[in-house]
């Protein structure tokens, strides 16, 4: 748990306090995932679910989507295809962020995007 709070604080902007990770991890039933092992592939399909329903800003997001997908196998992996269906794969098994609530989409949408940048 303490390496999958580290990972995820490591992802967020240096501005989000840790009330904030608290306040993911409470909406997530105290699960928070490790965004570090989702895989360019699923990154980039999540992302893309993400700019589909507005849950993240368009704008950003879609510079670094083009960007992600463009790359060699990203559009073709099993981890793309299951991302766009609002499914975020991690180590710790599949979370699918329609069966999330309010904010908590929007924060992982955005925990995404900066996981998504880290990988161009």
């Amino acid at each position: 748990m303490i390496r999958i709070m580290i990972a995820t604080m490591a992802l967020l902007s240096s501005t989000a306090s840790v009330a904030q990770l608290g306040d993911i991890g409470g909406m997530l039933g105290g699960a928070l995932p490790n965004m570090a092992s989702a895989g360019a592939g699923n990154a980039a399909g999540v992302l893309s679910y993400c700019v589909k329903n507005k849950l993240v800003n368009a704008t950003s997001a879609s510079s670094v989507l083009g960007k992600l997908t463009g790359k060699p196998g990203v559009k073709d992996s099993t981890g793309f295809q299951l991302g766009q269906t609002g499914t975020l794969k991690s180590d710790q098994g599949a979370l699918p962020i329609a069966s999330l609530k309010g904010k908590v989409k929007t924060r992982l949408c955005d925990m995404v995007l900066r996981h998504a940048t880290t990988l161009l």
